[in-house]
């Protein structure tokens, strides 16, 4: 069960992803790849813990772009990737960087207002693509799921 944030009807899983979605989008404005790349690891993963599997491969294919050889590559889907060890390696390690506590007093730093803004669309998903500049539909268009050939 998803603990809910205050009153913005969020959980704390997605609170915590768009934290690190503003801070990855932001380090991308400030010319900062490595930074970003980080960033997005860390979101990838809360991202496929969340069930959100298309933003995680929005932020896997963003790193892969900028850094062709990062460890992600040696994984098709972020669903293989949240369950080996050697990626849990990183992850940690990216963590203990880039804390969660860490993470929103660099959002707040830069004035990045984020809070309420969940309420203007339809799910999270659509939020966190928006943090991209993204709609549903691009997102859907460009990291389809297995079960979108099915269905």
């Amino acid at each position: 069960m998803r603990r809910r944030g205050k009153g913005n009807g969020m959980s704390v899983d997605i609170q915590r992803l768009v934290v690190y979605l503003h801070l990855a989008r932001a380090s991308e404005l400030r010319r900062r790849p490595l930074v970003r790349d980080r960033l997005l690891v860390i979101a990838a993963a809360l991202a496929q813990v969340a069930g959100l599997s298309r933003i995680a491969a929005l932020c896997r294919c963003k790193v892969l772009q900028s850094n062709p050889g990062h460890m992600l590559r040696r994984w098709e889907q972020m669903a293989e990737a949240v369950e080996n060890e050697d990626f849990g390696g990183l992850l940690k390690q990216l963590i203990r960087r880039f804390p969660p506590e860490k993470a929103e007093q660099m959002l707040q730093s830069l004035n990045v207002e984020w809070k309420g803004q969940r309420a203007a669309y339809f799910n999270d998903e659509e939020y966190a693509a928006s943090i991209w500049g993204l709609t549903a539909e691009q997102l859907a268009r460009d990291y389809p799921l297995a079960d979108d050939a099915a269905g």
